[in-house]
């Protein structure tokens, strides 16, 4: 199940029609409309033709919340969940948090102004989230309308019967602000939590590779990007420039502080599985029931397996950073002493910040030439949106629908540009060729329902196998393969409870 390429649709979208604009916003001179939320500097020249999110919004009209608050209980303890939600009115600098803020904090003014509602924030651990919605279920107090949490701690409040079904509103979620690959985990008709243009935390989570240009012409290695546009850019190929890269210090001990081929936090192993294009099960809103994936490409992931435990144990070729040390494997590359480095995107602003060499970004390398697309993977901590079941109860259920598409679109306008903007420009990366290498990143995510429901027992079946250098894969792949259908029965029965 490959998720929808809403960002290559909406980036598309923006830069033809004109609201990619730098920064994503423009909060000076600009007198606006309440009631449409348009800007004098919007005023469309004769014969232009308008925007689809402009036309989306002038379509939202007239809706009235009453003037009452408009609950938001997101995440407090991870980062980056705060940057989706709140903002100051002035940033103090100019750094890529700035950028989003300014545009994090128009998004929510217009939306108060054209809702007539005003936007109160409930910041709330992540251990804590699950007892303030089941507390706010029971009750029905109103208290939040709207819920930003990991996709893993929004599934298990899913399946005990807390949140709503988005499928129950009157909405089009084939819109390019919203992300429609997510209603591929549709569960008997239900849909109880969407991506899109709103979500900044399940973008930096997604994950990329960067190389060190220094060492990499050092090396006389091919220029990465030629090779990526060739459609060379293989694990086969990576492994072979990475094996004779490494150097120990003279300390006699291999550890971060020696030079290696490669740098990885211990996720490596999903990374490389899905970036081969493997998952364990697929799902769509047009199945009765989610299916394994991997019976008929059980040779393949071992063929894979393979070639991640040779770049990861092979000859002091790669650094792999215990859990909780993961701020080593990123240590080894700004220090210069790496020349690959895979993590999530949000890194990306870090080494900007501290690293003195200069890197370049790449996707996932693929498992073969023949293979269609460079793939990658968001860990499971990344942020999705969803409703508690109490919302039909407090409020007239259109209402609150298109509250909800105007926050939305609003985010396509205004924060999704200015995230973007950040990303693909010299604030993060250092060269075009990089933020073209994002643009193909971001179009090709593979969204597996074993990473977000670890009750399968898949979620880390396959790094554990890399990182442990054990051949067990098949055998425990098939042991819970036999308890499958159990699983999911289980879990689509406390959806129906």
């Amino acid at each position: 199940m490959k998720f929808s390429k809403i960002l290559s649709l909406l980036l598309a979208s923006l830069m033809l029609l004109g609201v990619f604009t730098a920064c994503g916003v423009n909060t000076e001179n600009e007198d606006e409309d309440n009631d449409t939320g348009k800007s004098t500097g919007e005023t469309l020249a004769e014969g232009a033709t308008q925007s689809p999110i402009d036309e989306a919004l002038e379509a939202l009209t007239d809706i009235n919340w009453g003037g009452g608050d408009f609950g938001f209980l997101y995440v407090s303890d991870i980062a980056g969940y705060s940057e989706e939600i709140e903002a100051e009115k002035e940033a103090t600098d100019q750094t890529s948090a700035a950028v989003i803020n300014d545009a994090v904090y128009e998004r929510n003014t217009l939306l108060e102004e054209r809702c007539h509602l005003t936007i109160v924030p409930i910041p709330t651990p992540n251990p804590s989230i699950n007892g303030k919605v089941i507390a706010e279920t029971q009750t029905n107090t109103g208290d939040f309308a709207l819920i930003s949490a990991p996709a893993s701690t929004t599934t298990s409040m899913a399946t005990s019967g807390y949140l709503y079904n988005y499928l129950s509103m009157d909405i089009d979620y084939e819109q390019p602000w919203w992300d429609p690959g997510t209603l591929d985990f549709a569960l008997e008709g239900n849909v109880f939590f969407m991506n899109g243009a709103h979500n900044i935390v399940d973008d930096d989570v997604t994950f990329v590779m960067m190389f060190n240009k220094t060492l990499q012409q050092e090396a006389q290695i091919p220029d990465p990007y030629t090779t990526v546009r060739n459609k060379e850019w293989t694990l086969e190929h990576f492994n072979s420039i990475i094996q004779n890269a490494s150097a120990e210090n003279g300390d006699g001990t291999w550890d971060h502080n020696d030079t290696y081929g490669f740098s990885s936090p211990g996720s490596i192993g999903n990374t490389f599985f899905y970036g081969a294009g493997l998952q364990y099960i697929v799902n769509s809103r047009d199945k009765d029931f989610p299916e394994l994936a991997l019976g008929n490409s059980m040779e393949k992931a071992t063929q894979v397996l393979e070639l991640a435990q040779t770049i990861v144990h092979d000859n002091n070729a790669s650094y792999v950073a215990a859990a909780g040390n993961e701020a080593l494997s990123k240590d080894v590359f700004v220090e210069g002493r790496a020349l690959f480095y895979c993590e999530a995107a949000s890194y990306l602003r870090a080494l900007n910040q501290t690293m003195e060499g200069d890197y370049g970004v790449v996707p996932i390398p693929k498992y073969s030439k023949e293979q269609e697309n460079y793939n990658t993977w968001t860990h499971d901590i990344g942020s999705t949106l969803s409703i508690p079941t109490s919302i039909a109860d407090e409020i007239e259920k259109q209402q609150f629908a298109e509250v909800l598409e105007t926050f939305v679109v609003l985010s396509a306008k205004l924060v999704k540009p200015a995230y973007y903007d950040t990303m693909l420009t010299s604030r993060n990366v250092r060269d075009p060729d990089s933020a073209e290498m994002l643009d193909i990143i971001f179009q090709n995510r593979i969204y597996d329902m074993a990473i977000y429901f670890s009750e399968l027992g898949f979620t880390n079946l396959f790094s554990e196998c890399v990182n442990g250098n054990n051949d067990n894969f098949s055998s425990k792949y098939a042991s819970n393969a036999r308890r499958f259908d159990r699983a999911i029965t289980n879990i689509l029965r406390k959806v129906n409870k």
